[in-house]
């Protein structure tokens, strides 16, 4: 896939960076004259250095052939415009950060749904924390009623299969099982390890009840 990313800060490049090892075409947008030519150097991949907010340089970066664009400045009415450029582009998929949520409506308002709420993951994190849980709020970047959640496996659970753990299964599913570096696939055999983590997918409503069902 083309993949456009404006915005070389930390978040930027490192997935910049991992999405050059899985073989994408990667064009990253730097407005920082001096920090572009330091991502010139250290990315394996095309760094233009210029707002990506302006039309012409989305067009240098091939924005008509592009597949995903990811709107990642520090500027949520400079990321606003490159995903409103974006789609006005035909870009099939558009991601946008922005880190006052009161421009949630507006972008939704515009057909742009896929949000990263920076301010709102970083409180629920935080909170899923206090609870005792490795817990990450995915729900603010997608729509539906549909949740994602993170659970860390407790050591009450070290040695037992991926089954022992309880739930409504009519309201949840597990996807994902992530060990270190590993994605597993949650086969009914699998057996857990203290501190893997577990991607729930959750209807909204059974949410906090299956919260109170995974404390030990």
């Amino acid at each position: 896939m083309r993949i456009i990313i404006a915005g070389g800060g930390d978040i930027g490049v490192e997935l910049a960076d991992a999405l050059i090892k899985e073989k994408h075409d990667v064009v990253l947008i730097e407005a920082d004259p001096k920090r572009a030519d330091e991502l010139a150097q250290q990315l394996d991949c095309l760094v233009i250095n210029g707002n990506a907010a302006h039309p012409q340089v989305l067009e240098e970066a091939g924005i008509k052939e592009a597949d995903v664009v990811l709107a990642l400045t520090n500027n949520d009415r400079d990321n606003i415009i490159i995903s409103i450029l974006a789609k006005l582009a035909g870009v099939k998929k558009t991601i946008v950060k922005i880190e006052d949520p009161y421009y949630n409506d507006l972008l939704l308002y515009l057909g742009i749904t896929d949000i990263i709420n920076t301010s709102r993951l970083i409180s629920a994190q935080a909170l899923s924390m206090l609870r005792g849980f490795n817990l990450l709020n995915l729900s603010l970047m997608i729509r539906g009623n549909i949740r994602f959640y993170f659970y860390r496996v407790p050591k009450e659970l070290e040695g037992k299969k991926i089954t022992s753990i309880k739930y409504d299964k009519e309201k949840a599913r597990i996807l994902l099982v992530y060990r270190d570096k590993d994605a597993l696939f949650p086969e009914e055999d699998l057996v857990l390890k203290e501190n893997d983590n577990i991607l729930f997918a959750v209807r909204a409503d059974y949410l906090e009840k299956l919260i109170k069902e995974l404390q030990p």
